[in-house]
């Protein structure tokens, strides 16, 4: 799975140390600064998600594929 992550350069390192935690990292690609007077940066990562931790059950409510409007988004740690 590939992932860009897109922030400051505080925000991009903080994410993929988080990540890193969830996901099997593969590949960390360097910061690339946005265009202009921009103090955001883009990183691109590659991951594998972790098959030592078990997938759990999908709902029958929400079954693949169904949208999922009127959920509220959770934040990140």
């Amino acid at each position: 799975m590939k992932l860009r992550l897109h922030g400051t350069r505080d925000e991009v390192t903080e994410a993929t140390r988080r990540l890193v935690e969830v996901f099997e990292v593969v590949a960390v690609g360097p910061p690339y600064p946005d265009r202009g007077a921009s103090v955001l940066v883009r990183v691109y990562l590659e991951v594998r998600l972790d098959s030592t931790t078990p997938t759990p059950p999908r709902s029958a409510a929400s079954p693949a594929g169904q949208s999922r409007v009127g959920r509220r988004r959770r934040e990140l740690p």
